[in-house]
């Protein structure tokens, strides 16, 4: 099951697949868009233990790595077996196979965002939401900022940048002067880069997750639905190198 997507990665999409029990792990893959739109899957375990299910994905530009969020919810869903390791963020160098844990800082890692510079990266927190066993108010529903250390480009220095007031946050993005998109309960909420709220599009229902689509236009996923916002707002690239 294909959670979501990042990239390009050297003209590949990056897919963040959760795994089903039985047939498939959770995994990375790199896909080619143009015919013949070859697949490889390049990692699909942490020193021979499966991923709970992989969920969302960021290129961080400045090294050429691909940070993901691993959270059990495909356990909490009935579709993956249950947890063999901790909920975590992880960092893969597809040059050199290397993975590593970025933090374990975080519940129930979700949404991921690095600002233009790399150095700053954000993680949803979805602790407040537990699947199919309802939700827990006491929990995060939370973004969080790390510094990304220069050299190990382990996270480091957990700060709140901001509380989701809608249900949790899950897709990330950054725009070009640093602020902070988020898809939560009610849409999107939008932050500046110091985490002043600022702004919401409220679109009457989830919105789990979200991308730009160039200049001006903002791509909503929603539960059912698919909607472009016009905004005078530009995304950083995600794409490496």
């Amino acid at each position: 099951m294909t959670w979501g997507a990042t990239g390009p990665y050297h003209s590949s999409l990056v897919l963040i697949n959760m795994g089903r029990t039985g047939t498939a792990p959770s995994s990375l893959s790199l896909v080619n868009p143009l015919p013949p739109h070859n697949a490889t899957i390049v990692l699909d375990n942490y020193f021979g233990r499966e991923f709970n299910s992989v969920n969302d994905g960021k290129i961080h530009r400045q090294s050429g790595k691909i940070f993901f969020t691993d959270v059990t919810y495909g356990y909490l869903k009935g579709f993956r077996d249950p947890p063999r390791m901790k909920n975590q963020v992880y960092s893969f160098d597809p040059t050199t196979g290397h993975v590593r844990v970025a933090t374990d800082a975080v519940v129930r890692p979700n949404g991921i965002a690095f600002s233009q510079d790399g150095k700053t990266a954000y993680v949803g927190d979805t602790g407040a939401a537990a699947g199919s066993l309802g939700r827990d108010q006491t929990m995060p529903a939370t973004i969080y900022a790390f510094d990304v250390d220069p050299r190990s480009h382990v996270f480091t220095n957990r700060r709140v940048f901001a509380f989701i007031d809608a249900a949790v946050p899950d897709g990330i993005q950054v725009d070009t002067i640093g602020n902070v998109y988020s898809s939560c309960g009610d849409g999107v909420h939008v932050w500046s880069r110091d985490g002043t709220l600022i702004g919401k599009i409220f679109i009457g229902h989830v919105s789990a997750n979200l991308a730009f689509a160039g200049r001006g236009k903002l791509v909503i996923l929603g539960s059912h639905t698919l909607y472009l916002a016009q905004i005078a707002a530009e995304g950083i690239s995600v794409a490496y190198p």
